[in-house]
């Protein structure tokens, strides 16, 4: 049977989870006093579950997958708050170990999720066997072509040649 709702998915479920323990985190008054800690962490809490519900909701695999990275990476953001709150000491280090852990099962569901989408490896260069690329021949393009010869333009700048002191 297969998923119809995104709230039925397990990863929207432990990002809904993520994003209320983030909710509850920035009620407390340390929290609240540091605004830019804490409305950074909420923004990135709610967009890990925004878009995942969103990717879920395109049903096109390179859709999904784009809407899977972001989430990912806002993922990383919580991550990334729960260790400057650790070391502002808002949270205590068993409080942050059981929100990393949360935290990066999120990150492992995405991952599997985006493994099973059909979308080409996106982010890499071809590699290429040589530099040349295809070209075989001089064009005409490298040669000197007389411009490189002093044709007239330094006399009377205040120049003077080298053997002359």
């Amino acid at each position: 049977m297969g998923v119809y709702r995104f709230e039925d998915l397990r990863v929207w479920q432990a990002a809904k989870k993520q994003s209320d323990r983030v909710g509850e985190l920035i009620r407390r008054p340390e929290f609240r006093r540091d605004r830019e800690l804490s409305t950074q962490m909420n923004d990135a809490s709610i967009s890990v579950m925004f878009n995942i519900s969103e990717g879920f909701l395109r049903r096109r695999d390179k859709e999904t997958a784009q809407f899977l990275r972001y989430s990912f990476a806002s993922n990383g953001e919580v991550k990334a708050g729960y260790y400057a709150a650790e070391g502002r000491e808002y949270l205590s280090s068993d409080e942050s170990l059981q929100l990393i852990e949360l935290n990066e099962g999120i990150a492992k569901m995405l991952r599997r999720w985006q493994a099973t989408l059909d979308v080409p490896d996106q982010g890499r260069r071809p590699k290429y066997k040589s530099k040349d690329q295809g070209r075989t021949k001089d064009q005409g393009r490298t040669k000197d072509q007389g411009r490189t010869k002093d044709q007239g333009r330094t006399k009377n700048k205040g120049l003077r040649p080298k053997d002359e002191d």
